[in-house]
């Protein structure tokens, strides 16, 4: 049967023919609420107007207004419906509260939709509802007829749900699942302890106190003074906060106890500048001072240092970029003649005019650190020449090319009292200022030659070999030395195999017979507790595993990042901690 509805489009929406055609239940239910679509637009103009009105209203409003403003809408278009009515009403809204309120509308929230029109959007009448228990349902896996309780679990597809058996099947893969994942997670755990020097497994029970107070240091106050903590555990806790850039104006006030003498704070980056130079105020006895990443470090504040620190013996000022030239000189004539240890970095306002007056004004220097200084070069090198009694001289990752006749001229001037050297980034000199070293640095122990490009391995061989005034070092770093080889290794064991406690050979291109020559030599070095052989790519569980069983005794800590050949199979004494293996990540 065929049911046609006739419309006589000549007429307005009140003439239609007297032919209908069927409706559906939700048409009739509609038309009973009185619903239709004229009526939809014209609420939805309404809106419009309110808000029109509503903001109009505010821009003219004055406090005493108290008036109410009926604003009608325009007349509504003509839309037909099935009826064919047309809306077009008026409403009253008032022109602002009185006392000039606002009379905004309030903004709805991120996500919040209209309650008339938008409510019902996410309504799906086609998403079918999960069933409850009590109810029968079929299993997700092996379609059995089954009833619903609420222990049932749920299947692979949405709604779904597993009978009694699969559940219980399905449980003890999920157990074995949750079990891997808090296996890796340990991994990561204990990977991160290591990295941030902490022992793998239980700690003591100061470690523990320690990790507390470093947890709730906003919350410990005065309690701090109570705990009766020693000077090393408070640094603990300080170096604890400053890596989680805890360390700020309030939590600085638990590190001023007045009857220090040595102060580090570790992260001033959230320091301000009137709390710098509190310290001073608060600690005039201070001996040793150090502040990193003090950004915030002003003239003023360092200028404050030179007038009410009258014992400071030394200083480090690290990344103090807004500290001046001509203040720096000030200070250094100022507290230069009692100054025994100095250690600025990472800033361009030092040059050569500053480090000329440190040389002039700081005879007693012993320890003197310049690393990543912008405006370091050859002249501002030399002039370290004037300081005789310097027994640690540190020259790294210079901003200006330094070359080996600075270089050179320092090491015949002071090198005879150097305990320790590093030129890590300077990365032209050569061949010339390794020799430098053997011939005028007997008394060396610590020696870090880093990112020096240019030296060979004949270099290094003849550093050591024959270096019969130096009785060995205790820790060389030759990271990044693409050039050494098995010359320069066996050279370095036949010198420093009894003394060395720490080698880092990072980065070098050892080819495997490097290692076979060292294991052939037979060279033990029973004092080594901390060796790097990361990205040395002939490194494999055959080296590690002789390296710690047989040639080093003390061996602590093994890094070994970026060797693939190293496998989780390697058999390693308890005591050595081998840090960055692939295996242990995954």
């Amino acid at each position: 049967m065929i049911f046609l509805s006739v419309r006589d489009e000549t007429t307005d929406g009140a003439g239609l023919s007297g032919v209908r055609g069927p409706n559906s239940a939700l048409t009739d239910f509609l038309r009973s609420r009185g619903i239709n679509a004229a009526e939809i637009q014209a609420r939805h103009l309404r809106r419009v107007q309110q808000a029109e009105a509503a903001a109009a209203a505010e821009a003219s409003a004055t406090p005493d207004a108290t008036e109410e403003t009926t604003v009608e809408t325009p007349e509504a278009p003509v839309t037909r419906s099935r009826r064919g009515r047309a809306a077009a009403t008026t409403t009253p809204v008032p022109a602002g509260p009185s006392k000039g309120k606002k009379s905004a509308p309030k903004k709805r929230k991120k996500g919040e939709t209209d309650d008339e029109d938008e409510a019902d959007l996410d309504f799906n009448p086609y998403k079918k509802a999960p069933p409850v228990p009590g109810q029968i349902a079929f299993c997700d896996q092996c379609n059995c007829r089954f009833t619903v309780t609420a222990y049932s679990k749920p299947g692979s597809a949405e709604g779904s749900l597993l009978c009694t058996p699969c559940g219980k099947k399905t449980a003890g893969q999920d157990k074995e699942a949750a079990k891997k994942v808090s296996v890796k997670r340990q991994k990561k755990q204990n990977m991160k302890n290591i990295l941030d020097g902490d022992g793998v497994g239980a700690k003591s029970l100061r470690e523990l106190a320690i990790n507390v107070v470093a947890k709730h240091i906003d919350e410990v106050g005065q309690v701090m003074d109570c705990l009766q903590l020693g000077r090393r555990d408070v640094d603990r806790i300080c170096q604890i906060i400053s890596r989680s850039r805890a360390l700020n104006d309030h939590t600085l006030k638990l590190f001023l106890d007045p009857g220090i003498t040595r102060l580090n704070l570790y992260d001033c980056s959230k320091i301000s500048t009137k709390e710098l130079r509190t310290i001073a105020a608060i600690l005039p006895t201070l001996r040793y001072l150090m502040l990193r990443f003090c950004g915030s470090m002003t003239d003023e504040a360092l200028t404050y240092y030179s007038t009410q620190l009258t014992q400071l013996k030394g200083i480090e000022l690290g990344g103090a970029f807004l500290v001046t030239k001509e203040c720096y000189m000030e200070f250094f004539k100022a507290r230069g003649a009692q100054l025994e240890e100095v250690t600025i970095t990472d800033t361009f306002r030092v040059d050569a005019d500053v480090i000329s007056v440190l040389v002039d004004n700081c005879p007693n220097l012993k320890e003197l650190r310049l690393k990543q200084i912008v405006r370091l070069d050859n002249a501002a090198v030399r002039l370290l020449t004037g300081l005789s009694d310097l027994r640690v001289l540190e020259i790294s990752d210079p901003g200006e090319d330094i070359e080996d006749g600075a270089v050179v001229d320092v090491l015949n001037s002071i090198g005879s009292g150097l305990r320790e050297l590093n030129l890590a980034g300077c990365s032209l000199l050569t061949d010339q200022v390794v020799l430098a070293i053997r011939q005028c640095c007997p008394r060396l122990r610590i020696l870090s030659l880093s990112e020096l490009e240019e030296v060979t391995d004949e270099g290094i061989a003849q550093l050591f070999r024959g270096w019969d005034i130096n009785s060995g070092l205790t820790s060389l770093d030759l990271s990044r030395i693409r050039k050494l080889n098995n010359f320069g290794m066996a050279a370095l064991l036949e010198h420093s195999s009894e003394t060395l406690e720490g080698l880092n050979l990072n980065s070098c291109q050892l080819p495997p017979e490097s290692w076979s020559a060292w294991f052939d030599l037979g060279k033990n070095l029973p004092s080594l507790t901390s060796l790097d052989v990361g990205f040395v790519r002939s490194v494999d569980d055959q080296v590690v595993e002789k390296l710690c069983m047989d040639f080093c005794p003390s061996l602590v800590e093994l890094k070994v990042w970026g060797d693939h050949h190293i496998t989780a199979a390697v058999c390693v004494p308890n005591r050595v901690r081998i840090i960055g293996r692939e295996a242990d990540l995954h």
